[in-house]
Order: C-alpha cells, then structure tokens, then sequence
C-alpha cells in the first residue's frame, strides 16, 4: 500500500466516526418534504440481488482472454451488467472503418458478457453521436426501443478512439424487454398521469387536467391542458421503464415546468396503476469591468473590498468558441446588442421573478464599454449592471475555455447560433442575476439541446447589506458545471442521467468551480473552499461544504466510502471533488500549472486534467457511479498524451478508495467499498525520477 493510500485511510478512521452536517449548500430547494430527485425503483429494488447466468460468464472470460486486466461493473440489485472497461487501455485492437460499425461489431461479438442476447440488440436508435476533435473520440449513444416505444434511459454507449479503438461499452438496456412487459396498452390517459403527479408533488390544482386529441402512433403523445401547474406545455407519450431483470412498466413520460422557476421535472408515470417512478429535476472585443478569471470574489482580489477591485478586460471573446464576439448571434461581423446578450448567455436582472428581462436593460453603448460603478457598501440593488456584467462574463469565459476541451456544438453546448457547426442551437444561456426566486442559493435548469437552460443566481443574507451570488465567481461557475455535466453525460439529448443517489454532478460543478479560480501560486495542501464570499467568510472558510479540498490529510479526511450517510447529492458530490482534485494535483505535481486555460493540448497538469476530465464525462454512462466516471476519465488518459497519465491517475485515484478493486455498490448505493490497489501493469510503473507513480 502506498504511503498516501496509508494516510488516507488512518485520517479516515479517525475524524469521520460521527456524521458530518454542515451549512445548507446551493441548489437544494424542493417541494415540502422531499428529495429533488425521485425514483422508487431504489426502493422496489433494494433487497433484490440477481446472479448473472453461466452465458455471462462465459462471456467475460472470453474477453477476458484478449483483455486479461478487464474490469466488469455489475449493479446486482437490478440484474445489469452496466460496463466493461479496461484500466489500462482498450477493449479491442486498432481498427479502420466508421465508429458505429466498429463499436456494433465489438458489442454483438461480446453481446453475452453484456448479459445480453442478440435479439436485445435489433431495436437500436441512434440519439447521439458526439465526435471530439481534441481527443479524437467518439461518443456513440444508442437507445433501446420496443415496438416502436422508447425504453426509458436505456442507453448502450460506446466509446470510440481515433485509431477505431472500443475503449469502453456502457449498457442499461434491459435484457429480454418483450417478456418483462405486459401490455403496451395504457388503462390510464395522459391526462391522469399528470394528475397523479400533482398528487404525488402535494401540489393543489386550479382544475382536472384535460387531454387534447393525441396523436397518432404507438406513443400517444398527447397535450395535456392544467392551469397554474406548468410554466411550459405538457406533451405527454407513452415510453417503456426498465424496472430491473425481467420487469419493465408502460409508463407516460413528460416534463413539469413549475411556475415558480425552482424546478423543470422529467416525469415517468406507469400508465397502468398512476405510480410515480421517476422524477428527475433538470434544475442542478468589447470591454467588460469584472472579477476576471481566475479571481473568486471581491475578496480574492487587490485592493480588498470596501474599495473596487474590479478590472478592465478588453475583447476577452475567444476566436474559436466565439468567432463573432460575445454580442452577436447572426454570424455577421458587427454586434447585435449592446446589453449583455448574444449568442452564449442573456444576462439580466430577475429580482421580481417572473423569467423575463426588465424593460430596459444595461446598455454598453456602441463601443461595447460594459463598465458600471460598484459600491459593495451598498445594497445589492444599488449596482445591478454591474453584476449582470460580471455575471455575462462568467458564463461567456466558461462556455469559451469548455469549448476548447470538447463542450462544443455537437457535445450540446449553449449557443443561440451553431454557426453550421452541428448540435441543436437556440439554447443560449438565461443568467438571473439578482433572481427574486430565493436567498442563499442559486441554480441550473438544463434541459436537453436546443432548449434554452436558465441559471438563477440570488442574493445571500448573511449579513447586512447582503452579498451578491452574481459576484462570487465561483458559485457562477458551480451552476455552469451542472449544464456541462447535464449535456456531456450520457449524451446530449439525454440530461436525466445524474438524479442517482452515488452520482457526481454536485462534485463535477465544484471541481470545475475549484479549476477557474485556481492560481499559479496555489499549493496542494492549502485549503479551497467554495462559496465563502456569499457567505460571508474569510477566504480560508469552509464555504458552502463541510470540509474544504485539499490533499493534506490535516485538511480533509475523505476517502470514497465517506459517502456513507453523506446528504444526497451535496455531500456524496462534494467527495467526488476531493477525488478530482487529488488527480488534480497529482498531474499539477508532475507537470506544472499554466494560467493559459484556451491551451487544452497544453501540457501542464491543469490542462490535462480539464482535458482528461471532459472527454472523460462523454465517455461517463447514464446514472453512473464514481467508478464509472473515474474510468471515463482513464479512458481518455488512454488516447491522450501518449497514454503517460494512466498510471498517475490511477494512484491518485488508489489513494483515495477508488483503486482498481473499489466496488460502487451500484449506482443507487451510498456504501460502497474502499478500494487501494492499482492495476497490475502500474505496480512497476515509475516517474523520470525513478519513483513508483
């Protein structure tokens, strides 16, 4: 064991005896009583545990034979072999052709250490096909159906190297759909779907929700008319839910965009007995005065507040994500807007809360000179266009760093206008500032691509006068992160794929929220927190979570099975993080920092680790487990930088409980198993200076 691992485990037992609690964190707000995320599948399930048969097996010791390290998460309590991985490299051989036919010829090959027969793959759609020109992988994201109904997050996806590679297979399809289902008849309409969904939410209708004429085909699909209980109209269809080995339901699946802007819910209802099964929230050149990157708040800046520590960045618009400037949307040189709008981000001033821009907006004149006075001495009011610039220059940073790294127009991006590029378009970013919504938090609504997400940021009470979210750019980023990891997981026309209980999306914002403040003169073992500004703390607190991230075992004792009795998904997120950023520094350690963040083939440790951990995210499956994330990332450590990575990653990731042995528990657990061992062909590996990695 190494001398980390040792340190990790020995602070474990010592500090994390007791339940941990801490201040409420962002993001949180639900309906009275409830999880933001619902799916009673967790529960019908937790008791049940299926063996795999003796084709199965056969079948992964086949693979085995070429793939000798090959690593198999299963999740017992649905009966699903849900990945096939190799840890230190691919699952196939070099080979020429398209990627679709490359990974359908690997997965029909080695359909049985799937768990699945050929005839569970004759009813395929292709939802996505994401294509990264940085790393060179593609992302092939298939859907299982059922005459002609969708299976619901029954995705099988494939990863594809450069050199036609199958770096990894990923599977919720159900084996044997036909015999797990009943009927494809519903007893149930739309509109008692819907009704049903109120029910369970508590919600009081003005009204019976009434059906118009559905359409014809096997879905169904049908408007359903309530008044008062969704902001946007809901379209009903008819859908297949795979419940586990040889149970499926019919069930109605729409969306709820409740009035109120705190929650955008995607709903499945069996359309036999009005259950609710799931329900998952998507809501997780120019001259602009701001706290630029990589400056987290008025309080990590020169000279402190009561005095303006803002800067003049001029043109910080990046030619390749945004060829036009941040204020055009038609492709045509020449801004359309001189308020803080254009093909990224809408930017503006929500305190009253109805989801639409006031009727006049700040104006940054002809000359784009987005400059406006800021006394942090005064209420939050006193300096609207102020923070709406801070706020549109945050979300135009992220979106153009991200794109260098592959969350671009085909990985669903946010952008108004694609430019011919692929993806869906017209899903430019809806930023809140100052939202009347709430207080002490903020959020992200991302819907699928082509649909515009919304992030509200609030005012924070925590003293008077109160601070604003839209200042504290590391909140800003967090709510950022939730589209990123919505789109990239599971493909971007899916973003119902982290409301699972051991999921990282709380985690994947922090980490990113911890990379765009980092500085060249960090040092691993210090402590970052997140959110102090807003919460009215020194720059060393705590933030929002109950530990700050650091290397430095006297800092944060985590290890992956903390999750243990951790808050869902806050605290299990806030352990991914610590994990990333263990990974973080072990690359930062070997191979420097460099403030340039546009440089995603740069060869500094931040940048290898942003570039390993986007591409890593499309390589994610839907509602995965840290493993499953943690091998995405290894999967691009595998096509990128010669491969010099993969050994250093999986030590790091060793040290910390998610080695090679680490069992998940499946993706519904909070309990899984610490694991410290590397694989076999990392255990003689060592560093240009001779040590073991």
């Amino acid at each position: 064991m190494s001398t980390g691992s040792y340190r990790r485990r020995l602070f474990h037992a010592v500090f994390l005896m007791g339940a941990l609690t801490g201040p409420s964190a962002m993001a949180v707000a639900q309906e009275s009583g409830g999880a933001r995320n619902h799916d009673a599948r967790d529960t019908y399930n937790a008791q049940a545990r299926f063996g795999f048969s003796v084709s199965q097996k056969s079948g992964e010791a086949a693979l085995r034979q070429s793939v000798p390290d090959l690593l198999v998460e299963v999740d017992e309590s649905r009966g699903l072999v849900r990945s096939l991985t190799n840890p230190l490299g691919a699952l196939s051989a070099p080979s020429s052709g398209d990627a679709l036919a490359v990974g359908l010829d690997f997965v029909q090959k080695h359909h049985e250490a799937l768990g699945l027969a050929l005839e569970d793959l004759t009813q395929l759609e292709v939802t996505d096909r994401v294509y990264s020109k940085v790393s060179g992988i593609t992302n092939l994201y298939l859907r299982q159906s059922h005459k002609g109904l969708p299976v619901y997050n029954a995705q099988l996806q494939i990863n594809v190297d450069r050199d036609g590679r199958v770096l990894g297979v990923h599977s919720d399809f159900l084996p044997a759909v036909d015999a797990a289902l009943a009927s494809v008849e519903p007893r149930l309409g739309a509109a008692d779907a819907v009704a049903s969904l109120a029910k369970h939410l508590g919600a009081s209708l003005a009204g019976v929700p009434r059906a118009l004429k559905a359409e014809p085909g096997v879905k169904q699909r049908t408007r359903v008319e309530v008044e008062g209980f969704s902001s946007e109209p809901i379209d009903a269809e008819l859908a297949v839910l795979p419940v586990r080995r040889g149970e499926a339901r019919l069930v109605w699946h729409f969306q709820v965009h409740t009035p109120d802007q705190q929650h955008d819910y995607d709903v499945t209802v069996d359309a036999q007995t009005g259950e609710v099964w799931t329900r998952f929230d998507w809501v997780a050149d120019d001259t602009y005065k701001v706290y630029p990157v990589p400056v987290e708040s008025p309080n990590h800046t020169s000279p402190l507040p009561p005095s303006d520590g803002r800067v003049v960045v001029t043109n910080p618009a990046n030619a390749l994500a945004s060829p036009y400037g941040w204020h055009d949307t038609n492709g045509v040189t020449g801004a359309e807007y001189t308020i803080p709008r254009g093909n990224n981000v809408h930017a503006y001033e929500d305190s009253n809360n109805d989801g639409l821009p006031p009727t006049s907006e700040p104006s940054c004149g002809t000359t784009l000179a987005c400059s406006f006075t800021l006394s942090l001495t005064g209420a939050p009011s006193t300096y609207i266009p102020a923070a709406v610039t801070n706020l549109f220059y945050w979300n135009n940073i992220i979106h153009d760093v991200q794109y260098q790294y592959g969350f671009d127009e085909v990985s669903g991006n946010f952008q108004v206008n694609n430019y011919g590029r692929g993806g869906a378009g017209n899903d430019d970013v809806r930023a809140e500032a100052q939202d009347g919504g709430g207080t002490n938090n903020a959020n992200f609504s991302t819907p699928p691509d082509g649909q515009r997400p919304r992030m509200q940021m609030y005012k924070w009470n925590t003293v008077t006068p109160n601070k604003d979210g839209d200042l504290d750019s590391g909140i800003i980023v967090h709510e950022y992160g939730h589209g990123i990891s919505n789109r990239l997981v599971g493909g971007p026309s899916n973003v119902s794929c982290l409301g699972n209980r051991q999921q990282p999306g709380e985690g994947i914002s922090d980490f990113l929220s911890l990379f765009y403040t980092a500085k060249a003169t960090d040092t691993a073992a210090q402590g970052r927190g997140v959110g102090t500004y807003a919460l009215n703390q020194a720059t060393t607190g705590v933030g929002i979570r109950t530990q700050r991230y650091s290397t430095s075992s006297s800092v944060n004792t985590w290890t992956y099975a903390s999750i243990n009795g951790m808050a869902v998904p806050h605290g299990v997120g806030s352990v991914f993080t610590q994990a990333m950023w263990e990974a973080y520094w072990a690359l930062v350690t070997q191979w420097g920092f460099n403030s340039n963040l546009y440089n995603a083939t740069g060869s500094a440790g931040n940048q290898r680790m942003m570039l390993y951990f986007t591409q890593g995210l499309k390589n994610t499956p839907c509602s995965p487990t840290f493993t499953q994330v943690r091998d995405g990332i290894i999967q691009a450590a595998t096509a990128l930088h010669n491969g010099e990575d993969v050994c250093r990653l999986w030590t790091a990731f060793a040290a910390f409980g998610l080695g090679s042995n680490a069992v998940s528990g499946g993706s519904a657990s909070t309990t899984p198993t610490n694991g410290f061992s590397v694989p076999t062909g990392c255990r003689l590996a060592v560093d240009g200076e001779g040590r073991t990695l």
